[in-house]
């Protein structure tokens, strides 16, 4: 991160000053940011109960017009003296001589039963059509013939309905020709009636647009809010704005929750409330900026100015940083000559204020650091005198190392090569021991250190023990820690090793993961499950007791150390496992990280 990076780099007085800014600028930005979200949401939700209540107003009185609907259709489908009147309407012949006096009469009757409603209820044109090609109207048959309903695309559907279903047809253009002008639109609603005589009769109630609309209109504020009756597609069927009726709203009218819509290139609030008895929806419209832009814009004209003032006071705050950090500025002109080696600049300030005692401690301090120097100065040169007398007093261990090789080659000049086998032994197992140097080695030397081992407890002991090596290519160059596999080959001698021939096998592969595989296993005497147990639970502790465990150890190393260092070098990625039977013998598994490099 380069911008910390210089950062860290300027000044104590810049980084003041920046932290004076940040303090300043950032509750500013925040709280303006914080403001008008927290604003925002309280708004809206505010416009959102307003605009459903008044929906709900709305459906209220828009429920009383289709309840109207409603009662007329049931007092045509159950009303008994009507139901008679059109049993005997129905029963009339068309072609008999005196028919159209009885038609007459019978229009004159369902008309008389049907006035008191439609005198006092919301239905403008009521319409019974019977399968016999009669009809009621409540209209003038020169307005429109009732038997062109049949050719509307929602007639069959009638056919459809059960006998308590309504067809809710919706909006479509007036049929009544004088009432083009004044009422471009009605809404319309069908009903099956009962069959009389096995002949089938219909209902269609219609009610002009325009009830609705005025409805609307009262709601309507003049802040751009539209209201709109729709189907459950968006279908417009109502509204104030006529040349809307008919055409769909492009928005998800079903949707319970409010959203906010774009239309005409501003955004609005989309409520709706579902109206009774069908899936048609009321829906409003509100604009948002009409709603919400005016306080806002006064929010932001408070935050605004409150910007100014603390600009005004974020000025007077840096210069009153700058003076007050001038005495700073002069101790790190002192700091930068001390840092160059001249030990004799000091710090000249007078008073008692903090950054005085400051200087005053760190003139103190210089005076310290030189005497420090001339103390170390003379530390050092008896230190280096006790160390070039303690070099003479070594022994070199080459020295060591070239004596044991000369009298290996002594002793085979002498003919007995046996003894020059194992001092060769000897000195490899010593200079493997004394050589710290490399605290990694490559997995070959490791086991030629151990063949070495092997052969030495063979001569000491007289043991007869095998070193069988399975490695694969590759495997016998990868580097493992030093003396991490003496330990375990010395476990198997000492707690696995029978009176007849030991074999001990070591087998190495690397697997994809890139992983070091290495099986050591042997065919002694093994353990109980119960030593397994212990042996596993010793593993994981943190304390190694080297006095009580592998007091007999060549190196002082055992299992449980080896695990332990191993965790540490790999971390997790290091996996031991440890199996025995008893009689049959001990097997090793480990999984060793191959290091990069």
């Amino acid at each position: 991160m380069t911008w910390l990076k210089r950062l860290h780099q300027l000044s104590f007085r810049s980084r003041l000053m920046i932290a004076a800014f940040l303090c300043i600028l950032f509750p500013w930005v925040l709280t303006y940011f914080v403001s008008n979200y927290l604003t925002e949401d309280a708004l809206e939700e505010l416009a959102v109960n307003q605009s459903k209540q008044s929906l709900n107003l709305l459906g209220m009185s828009l429920q009383q017009i289709l309840d109207d609907v409603m009662y007329t259709s049931n007092y045509v489908k159950f009303d008994s003296s009507f139901n008679q009147v059109m049993r005997e309407h129905q029963l009339i012949d068309p072609d008999a001589p005196n028919a159209s006096q009885e038609i007459a009469l019978s229009l004159i009757e369902v008309a008389n039963h049907l006035s008191p409603i439609t005198n006092t209820v919301s239905p403008e044109y009521v319409t019974i059509l019977f399968s016999n090609d009669l009809y009621y109207m409540n209209y003038p048959l020169s307005e429109f013939h009732p038997l062109d309903f049949k050719r509307e695309p929602w007639f069959e559907k009638l056919d459809t309905l059960s006998y308590y279903d309504l067809l809710w047809i919706g909006a479509h253009p007036t049929y009544i020709r004088s009432g083009q002008r004044k009422d471009r639109f009605l809404i319309s609603f069908g009903s099956y009636l009962r069959s009389v005589n096995s002949r089938n009769a219909y209902l269609i109630i219609s009610i002009r647009e325009q009830q609705i609309s005025s409805l609307l209109e009262n709601y309507q504020a003049d802040d751009g809010s539209e209201y709109f009756l729709t189907d459950g597609e968006g279908t417009v069927y109502s509204s104030v704005d006529q040349s809307m009726i008919t055409r769909t709203l492009p928005y998800e009218v079903n949707a319970n929750e409010q959203q906010i819509v774009e239309r005409n290139g501003e955004k609005y609030f989309l409520v709706t409330r579902p109206v009774a008895y069908s899936d048609w929806r009321l829906v409003n419209l509100v604009p948002y900026n009409e709603t919400i832009g005016n306080i806002n814009r006064m929010n932001k004209l408070t935050i605004t100015t409150q910007g100014v003032l603390l600009f005004i006071f974020l000025i007077g705050l840096i210069v009153l940083v700058r003076e007050l950090t001038k005495p700073l500025m002069e101790l790190k002109s002192v700091t930068k000559s001390v840092e160059q080696g001249d030990l004799s600049q000091r710090a000249k300030m007078y008073g008692n204020n903090d950054i005085t005692q400051l200087s005053s401690s760190f003139n103190e301090m210089l005076d310290t650091v030189e005497e420090m120097i001339d103390q170390v100065r003379i530390q050092e040169h008896a230190k280096r005198n006790a160390e070039l007398e303690m070099l003479q007093a070594q022994i070199n261990p080459h020295f060591l190392f070239n004596a044991l090789n000369t009298i290996r080659m002594q002793t085979m000049l002498n003919g007995d090569k046996q003894s020059a086998d194992l001092i060769h032994a000897l000195s490899s197992l010593l200079r493997m021991t004394v050589n710290r140097n490399n605290s990694f080695i490559t997995l070959e030397e490791e086991i030629e250190t151990n063949q070495h081992y092997i052969k030495l407890m063979n001569f000491r002991h007289q043991h007869t023990i095998k070193l069988d090596l399975e490695l694969s290519d590759g495997a016998s160059h990868i580097s493992v820690p030093r003396f991490f596999l003496q330990p375990i080959v010395e476990n198997a001698i000492i707690h696995g090793h029978t009176y007849g021939e030991t074999t001990i096998t070591i087998k190495a592969d690397i697997n994809d993961p890139g992983q070091l595989i290495l099986h050591i296993s042997d065919n002694g005497r093994g353990m109980s499950e119960e030593e397994m147990q212990n042996i596993k639970e010793k593993l994981t502790q943190k304390a190694v007791d080297h006095q009580t465990s592998n007091h007999h150890s060549f190196n002082g190393i055992g299992i449980q150390n080896v695990y332990q260092r191993m965790k540490l070098i790999y971390g997790d990625h290091f996996k031991m496992d440890i199996r025995s039977t008893e009689s049959v013998g001990t097997s090793y598994l480990f999984c060793i990280p191959i290091k990069k490099g």
